[in-house]
């Protein structure tokens, strides 16, 4: 029987980072070479600020994005995510911090820029929280004053990862699409039906959002495999450029 422990400690702990803690592990190595994958996808540089979305939630989303920054501070990369699920944030979790003094509290005049932009010692990045919550979500994220935010995050880093919604609850995933360079499509192998994955990258489609690839996460590797590594986690991630191999229109 798969063990399912990633996904137990995703639900559990957001601040564990299995690239940190199990760094030589058989995840952790996936990991590295997504972020190869992902560098190669970005060798104009010129997809600097890319959104993280999915069909539904449960899909891993921000368990992936925290160890991809973790990975790119290893690197000396100068990266910050940014927690625009304004209506479930899970971010400030990632790193024990609470959810204030973020996006809509520096949207609404309440805090400066040097107050929204924290850094992580422990994780060597920075970190911005989305903040009190609102009712007029979407108001927030046609502000002009999120897409300077957004600009100017640009010019001072390397990398801006954004977490959003999920593209089918909601219609967030495609307001903050238009902020961004590209998208990185995360599908959790049990977490949602063939139908609603195509249902989701449909509409990303129809609204022609840039995605440059998917993410497959929640795979179940074989007992024989996870023995054979000894690592215990029945999890991987891979990386798909969605502009080459049409998966989802199988």
């Amino acid at each position: 029987m798969t063990k399912n422990l990633f996904k137990r400690e995703r639900l559990t702990s957001y601040d564990y980072l299995i690239t940190r803690e199990q760094p030589f592990s058989f995840v952790s190595e996936a990991f590295q070479k997504t972020l190869v994958n992902l560098e190669f996808v970005n060798v104009d540089g010129n997809l600097n600020v890319l959104q993280f979305t999915s069909s539904l939630a449960g899909a891993g989303k921000t368990t992936f994005i925290s160890n991809i920054i973790y990975l790119l501070g290893q690197k000396n990369k100068k990266v910050v995510v940014i927690d625009l699920d304004l209506r479930k944030p899970r971010i400030n979790r990632v790193f024990n911090a609470p959810n204030t003094n973020g996006v809509t509290d520096y949207l609404a005049g309440k805090i400066n820029y040097e107050t929204l932009v924290n850094y992580s010692d422990k994780l060597k990045v920075n970190y911005i929280v989305a903040g009190e919550r609102t009712l007029s979500v979407v108001n927030v994220l046609e502000a002009n004053k999120l897409k300077e935010l957004i600009k100017k995050l640009k010019s001072e880093f390397d990398y801006v990862l954004v977490d959003s919604p999920p593209v089918i609850a909601v219609s967030d995933a495609l307001y903050i699409a238009k902020l961004v360079d590209g998208v990185i499509f995360v599908v959790g192998q049990n977490e949602a039906k063939k139908t609603i994955i195509n249902e989701a990258v449909s509409i990303l489609r129809q609204n022609k959002v840039n995605i440059i690839g998917s993410v497959f996460t929640q795979v179940n590797v074989k007992d024989s495999e996870v023995l054979a590594y000894t690592y215990g986690y029945g999890y991987r991630y891979g990386y798909d450029d969605l502009n080459n191999k049409k998966k989802t229109n199988d």
